[in-house]
């Protein structure tokens, strides 16, 4: 699928996304083991943190896995746990954006990984 637009961050869209890569993976025991399924799936994350004012900084990171309910992404600078912010996700799939939420945040070797956690709106 050639990438035309950017999707709004659904749960549908991301389950879809996860089925078709598992119809194209072979069996993994490792993954078995989880309660939710979480890929590797190397990509661009663009973030937009919130500041003072209501401005926002634009921040590039690399995704770094994804599941059903969130995203692990690699960046350069940190994020407070419980912050929300703006994000879209780039795949050569497809590319969504949405909201998430911060969940964690480990310093390594001068970068930051972040779980996100999606914000599927309701409507």
């Amino acid at each position: 699928m050639e990438v035309t637009e950017i999707c709004p961050l659904t749960e549908d869209a991301v389950a879809k996304l996860l089925a078709d890569r598992e119809a194209a993976a072979p069996s993994s025991s490792a993954r078995e083991r989880r309660k939710v399924a979480r890929w590797p799936f190397p990509g661009t994350a663009e973030l937009w943190i919130p500041q003072e004012n209501d401005i926002e900084r634009y921040v590039l990171a690399t995704s770094l896995n994804l599941s059903l309910h969130g995203v692990g992404v690699r960046c350069e600078e940190p994020l407070a746990p419980g912050l929300e912010l703006d994000i879209a996700i780039h795949e050569p799939e497809m590319s969504f954006h949405g909201r998430a939420v911060a969940r964690h945040c480990t310093e390594i070797e001068d970068e930051y990984l972040i779980g996100l956690q999606f914000l599927f709106s309701s409507t």
